[in-house]
């Protein structure tokens, strides 16, 4: 199931279900050689900039290809029906022949690895198919009639021998018909079926009176009544018990038939293997083609996380053409500035842009094009964030609880080649707790764990480990442009600051939250925006008295 929002369903343009689940797959486990995540990048250059017409063959052939690869568990499991079983077994068939047909355009026209190895490779994973289908009666197949499945019948030896005792019962209840009429002095008596009785024998009721006493009366009308003589009493019995282990017959065979296919599960189900890969790659070349993607560079030497240009995949795709996303800048790397402290307003765009980071990352190493004018990745081996701020009702566990039990998780977790995202950390207890937590966690990561790391806070002392540590460690906020509002109160210090976002990621720190400017965007009564404004202004004046007091206590000293 797509979930609208997340980067599966920008993602996912695969025309098939097991190429959609398989793409989920390279969703959830991004690869770590550079060799593999460049196979699938060569793959979808290719599907983009290849003039061949084979690809566009290739790409049709997927179209209404139903479910095979549930398909083929199925027979495995002997689960299926006889229908199932055809249709799997044809359509493997038809795409066989489809894809043998375009060999030849394959080996001179597709170059990436991925792609060719997976084509040509199909034909013979999938040979196997059309020799079971060719024992197979087709009618009797697609209505599931397993009594007449089978076309030659040598193969099926005990289907063969009950078939004969059926038709040599059928012959003698046939050839009963000569002695009926003579019983009847009546050359136009022959057998009817009524309501699935078979070979009754129909008798006008003015003339019944000529039946033979030992013959049974099966059923009767107002004109006539129908009767079974004991011979065909006996031999419809024998029959019907023919007819019974017949189909017992025939549904061991059927068992029989599917275990020698499923001989050839592990070939056919790498032969959908391999179409479900030529899907997801066709898939991450149109999901390329959404807007201003490029190629990304992996590289092995080293931890690194370069952007130029970066947007949101999921919220560019989103927001459409009228509002463009704002792209940003990243730099991340284990030599230099591997930790950035991210400041800015509420509401600035803090939590979008640490998220782009991390999507962008994950696509690099899935093998697809990303949304940037250029990036260069040194492969992570894990993304650790922590974010976002809920409790947890049936553990017991506080929000603040929740944020620690998860913090805890990365710190024994991450590694040098990790890439840690932590956001708001230490919100969920007083300030005082809050920042000193937030600041040992911080430097932990910057002193002991090495990784490249994005750290968002409203703290500001936590700006204080750009000075404590310049190598590694650089401040950043969200930029925003502030004016006096419009309608400024007539009391001077209750008035209200009007921020306005840009989204764009800066050095250097905020110097506020302008909180007070996200409670006005959500229609917070006037009157309580105004005592808010008062009662902020009068703890930044206690904050700076404070802070004053100290520095000349310190010159004192």
């Amino acid at each position: 199931m797509k979930t609208k929002g997340s980067l599966f369903c920008i993602l996912d343009h695969t025309k098939t279900s097991f190429g959609q689940r398989k793409l989920k797959k390279w969703v959830t486990q991004p690869l770590l050689k550079s060799s593999e995540i460049n196979s699938r990048l060569d793959a979808v250059s290719e599907i983009l900039f290849s003039e061949s017409s084979v690809l566009g063959q290739i790409m049709s052939l997927l179209y209404k290809v139903p479910d095979v690869e549930r398909g083929i568990c199925s027979i495995y499991h002997k689960k299926c029906s006889v229908q199932e079983f055809y249709l799997v077994v044809s359509t493997l068939s038809n795409l066989e022949t489809a894809v043998k047909a375009l060999v030849p355009a394959i080996q001179v026209q597709v170059r990436a690895s991925l792609l060719n190895k997976s084509l040509l490779e199909i034909p013979e994973l999938l040979s196997s198919t059309k020799k079971y289908l060719s024992k197979l009666n087709e009618e009797a197949a697609k209505i599931g009639n397993k009594t007449e499945l089978f076309k030659d019948l040598d193969d099926f030896p005990l289907i063969r021998k009950r078939r004969d005792e059926i038709q040599a019962v059928l012959c003698q209840i046939q050839n009963h018909i000569q002695d009926v009429r003579r019983m009847l002095n009546s050359s136009s008596v022959d057998y009817v079926s009524v309501s699935g009785q078979e070979f009754q024998i129909e008798v006008k009721n003015s003339v019944v009176s000529s039946v033979p006493l030992d013959w049974i009366k099966v059923s009767s009308t107002k004109v006539v009544s129908r009767f079974h003589t004991p011979f065909i009493v006996e031999n419809y019995k024998m029959l019907n018990q023919l007819r019974e282990q017949l189909v017992l017959d025939c549904n061991a065979e059927w068992l029989c038939f599917l275990d020698h296919f499923n001989e050839h599960y592990h070939a056919l189900s790498q032969a959908v293997d391999h179409l479900a890969t030529v899907d997801c790659v066709f898939s991450l070349a149109e999901a390329a083609k959404q807007g201003d993607y490029c190629r990304p560079v992996i590289i092995d030497e080293k931890s690194e996380i370069m952007i130029k240009n970066g947007k949101h995949p999921v919220i560019d795709v989103l927001l459409g053409e009228h509002q463009q996303y704002v792209p940003n800048d990243t730099f991340l790397s284990e030599n230099s500035k591997r930790v950035m402290v991210i400041t800015g307003p509420n509401m600035g765009g803090k939590s979008s842009y640490i998220k782009q980071v991390a999507l962008i990352t994950i696509m690099a190493q899935i093998g697809s094009y990303v949304p940037a004018e250029e990036v260069r990745i040194g492969i992570v081996d894990g993304i650790f964030t922590r974010m976002g701020a809920s409790d947890n009702v049936f553990r017991g566990r506080s929000t603040f609880m929740e944020e620690l039990t998860d913090t805890a998780a990365i710190i024994q977790k991450a590694t040098s080649h990790s890439l840690v995202i932590l956001d708001e950390l230490g919100r969920g207890t007083s300030t005082h707790d809050g920042i000193a937590i937030a600041y040992a966690t911080l430097e932990h990561f910057i002193k002991n764990v090495g990784s490249l790391t994005l750290f968002v806070t409203h703290y500001p002392p936590l700006c204080e480990l750009e000075r404590t540590y310049p190598t590694h460690v650089e401040n950043y906020h969200m930029s925003f442009l502030v004016n006096e509002d419009d309608s400024k109160p007539e009391d001077e210090q209750n008035h209200l600051d009007c921020v306005t976002f840009l989204y764009q990621i800066t050095k250097e720190v905020a110097a506020k939250s302008y909180g007070l400017n996200v409670a006005k965007l959500a229609d917070v009564p006037k009157e309580i925006l105004k005592k808010a404004a008062f009662k902020s202004k009068e703890l930044e004046r206690s904050a700076n008295v404070r802070r004053l007091e100290k520095r000349l206590a310190h010159l004192v000293l």
